[in-house]
């Protein structure tokens, strides 16, 4: 079967562990086994190679650059995402056959604000062709292509550090859309119908934003911790769809869990018929927190 683990630092919070043995419950893989591991980015090429009964993983920040580095070097077979963000997300090792790269993440993103824009009963997305991003590191890249795929051609990129914008512009060009990098202070909330924002939780001062009195719209947002609760309630009280990281993170745990059904044993067909189950485990975990 195989072990399974989140890696990444730090990973103390993580709600993967939760969501992951949920679901294997749910669908009767009763040996499934998934922990958490601490590991920065010099240290996950040796603890890969020090741990080969890890056969699928979850990585998260600073990994995930550093498993398209791991990949190259290693003949690794990577996804379309994961090529196109410049980051993965998940790394599957069975025992005989390729390994391989995938970036869930984007599914993730596209997923949960097409399920928002269906709870509001949205007859239209509430955007036109543009889009703001919010920061320029490695989910930054999945937010531009999952823009993309929402139909964005024009994006905004709000950083805290213009010279650390390069390779989020250069994920934004790869597909053909145009984008201009501005300063995160000169944000306005609501300038744009769609903002999908890859800062860490609490990045953003919701005391000292300049909101306007109706929002149209909707505020993605990676960050599902407590600290960002703050601005999402002012842009909701100001009209605004706010889609918290949460939803993001139950939908791109379903794309990897059903790939880790199958390296635990299940039959390819059988753990796509399972995503409605393991989408409903994982979603009563988010939703008991």
């Amino acid at each position: 079967m195989g072990e399974f683990a989140v890696l990444g630092s730090p990973i103390a919070h993580s709600l993967s562990p939760q969501l992951h043995t949920a679901a294997a419950a749910a669908i009767g893989l009763t040996d499934f086994r998934y922990g958490r591991i601490e590991v920065q980015e010099a240290g996950l090429e040796a603890l890969l190679d020090s741990h080969p009964a890890l056969a699928g993983l979850s990585l998260t920040m600073p990994l995930k650059r550093r498993l398209l580095e791991l990949a190259g070097a290693r003949g690794w077979q990577v996804d379309a995402d994961a090529l196109a963000t410049g980051g993965g997300n998940t790394l599957l090792r069975p025992p005989e056959g390729p390994v391989d790269v995938l970036n869930t993440d984007v599914a993730g993103i596209v997923e949960a604000i097409t399920e928002a824009l269906a709870e509001r009963g949205a007859a239209a997305a509430p955007w036109s062709d543009a889009a703001d991003v919010l920061g320029a590191g490695a989910t930054a890249g999945s937010a531009l292509v999952a823009a993309a795929r929402l139909g964005i051609a024009h994006v905004r990129l709000f950083v805290r550090d213009r010279t650390r914008a390069g390779d989020a512009r250069g994920v934004a060009e790869s597909l053909g859309l145009t984008a201009s990098v501005c300063d995160l202070p000169d944000w306005v909330p609501g300038e744009r119908g769609l903002t999908l924002s890859t800062l860490p939780a609490g990045a953003l001062d919701a005391d000292r934003l300049p909101y306007r009195s109706s929002l149209e719209g909707l505020f993605f947002d990676v960050a599902y911790a407590a600290s960002a609760a703050p601005v999402h309630r002012a842009l909701a009280d100001r009209g605004a769809i706010v889609v918290d990281g949460g939803r993001m993170l139950l939908h791109q745990a379903v794309e990897q869990h059903v790939r880790f059904a199958r390296l635990a044993g299940l039959d390819e067909s059988l753990a796509e018929q399972a995503r409605p189950t393991i989408r409903d485990a994982m979603d009563a975990v988010l939703r008991s927190r």
